[in-house]
């Protein structure tokens, strides 16, 4: 079957990484009907794959990957793909992944308590270490390099505070922070997506709920 035939064409690759590389490496392949329970541990072996989630952060799977001990990278749809939220590239309407993802969304994309809502023991430090971290996508069907920074930026930021320093508070406490590194990338010369009338950045604690 399809499986069967998907399994051979992964082990053909793997012999032949292996067969140009010094030492062993690990491939990354993405969640699909091969990473599902029952097929994951028959296909792939946790020591040679690590699996990058696109599914939500809900997705049942991605405890029974962690439980299994394979290493899991996050790039769930509902927080983490930049290009939600556009129009359908075919026909009217919305594009799938609707609808368009705010960074306080982004920021509150937290891969251990999504681990833990989902009944995993996030205290056990090898359940820690499968946690690769997080990959922000943006898919380039409506995507060229005229929109890419404005796409990325400054939504790729609210990722990058969460992994790097992960605190304690939520997008709140980081809000007033963040449009003011928005306006430093633009001082830089990057592209970035307005967040705000410049009237809230002037006039703190006016414009929030």
């Amino acid at each position: 079957g399809l499986h069967q035939l998907w399994n051979i064409f992964q082990t053909k690759a793997l012999e032949k990484l292996d067969s140009v590389s010094r030492k062993p490496h690990k491939i990354v392949v993405w969640t699909s009907s091969l990473t599902e329970k029952g097929r994951v541990d028959k296909y792939l072996d946790k020591d040679r794959y690590i699996i990058q989630i696109w599914t939500t952060g809900k997705d049942e799977i991605i405890a029974e990957l962690v439980n299994k001990g394979f290493q899991v990278i996050f790039s769930n749809y509902d927080a983490l793909y930049f290009d939600c939220g556009f129009g359908a590239w075919v026909g009217e309407g919305n594009n799938w992944c609707s609808p368009y993802i705010g960074w306080q969304k982004v920021y509150e994309n937290k891969p251990l308590s999504m681990l833990q809502a989902l009944g995993v023991d996030t205290t056990k430090e090898e359940v820690k270490k499968l946690v690769l971290g997080q990959e922000a996508t943006l898919w380039t069907e409506q995507a060229d390099d005229q929109v890419v920074d404005q796409r990325l930026w400054p939504r790729a930021a609210a990722m990058a505070e969460r992994l790097w320093s992960d605190p304690a508070d939520s997008w709140k406490a980081a809000e007033h922070r963040f449009l003011h590194h928005r306006e430093r990338l633009v001082a830089r010369g990057i592209p970035s997506d307005s967040i705000e009338p410049q009237w809230c950045l002037q006039n703190q604690g006016y414009c929030y709920l």
